[in-house]
């Protein structure tokens, strides 16, 4: 249910923006989700076909990009781009480790006249 939450907030800040920016009708959010936040594009999606109703943005459409989970080994030095949210070092099974990314969630640009 956290979707909900950010949703309304990615709206409420695409709205803010355009007004700023002179945008009457946001056309394409380009959003950044990192894949350690566990947010589901789906239910973005969902949440934003009904929060955008009545706004600018009520013609938008969402671009998602994921950012892969990277970690370093405080113990062995190496990087590692995970598919699981596990923060455990595949080749040395420390836990010892490092977020480098995945817990993004940012708009990267907002597109419209």
């Amino acid at each position: 249910m956290h979707e909900f939450s950010v949703t309304k907030s990615l709206v409420d800040l695409c709205n803010q923006e355009a007004g700023r920016n002179n945008i009457e009708d946001v056309k394409k959010i380009h959003l950044k989700v990192g894949k350690f936040t566990g947010f589901s594009p789906d239910s973005i999606k969902f949440y934003f076909e009904h929060l955008k109703v009545n706004t600018r943005c009520r013609h938008a459409s969402i671009v998602f990009e994921e950012i892969a989970i990277k970690i370093k080994c405080n113990d062995c030095g190496k990087d590692h781009t995970i598919e699981d949210p596990v923060l455990l070092c595949p080749d040395c099974g420390s836990d010892r480790i490092r977020l480098i990314s995945g817990r993004e969630f940012y708009v990267a640009s907002i597109e419209g006249e």
